[in-house]
């Protein structure tokens, strides 16, 4: 249960970061998404997390807790994204 549990936080800190990814350099394009990339780690990672940190309860293992600071950091990615926008381009 535990392996499982870690393999769907970090199955859910990938899908968002693939698609962060393409969103910002245009590997595929798919233009139907627009911004919408940005704010998907809002939900996909919040419950990465949850899983993340009920599988280190369970077990206290390294490969959740780097899921757990990585579902974390990645969570904060819209929040900095749109400070940062403000910051260098302005309001």
């Amino acid at each position: 249960m535990n392996k499982i549990l870690v393999f769907l936080a970090y199955f859910l800190f990938f899908l968002p970061f693939l698609f962060i990814i393409n969103f910002l350099f245009t590997i595929f394009p798919i233009e139907t998404l627009q911004g919408l990339p940005i704010f998907f780690p809002l939900i996909f990672c919040s419950i990465g997390l949850l899983l993340s940190i009920l599988s280190y309860r369970m077990k206290k293992s390294v490969l959740a807790l780097l899921a757990i600071i990585m579902n974390a950091l990645l969570f904060l990615f819209p929040f900095l994204y749109m400070i940062g926008g403000v910051v260098f381009f302005g309001p």
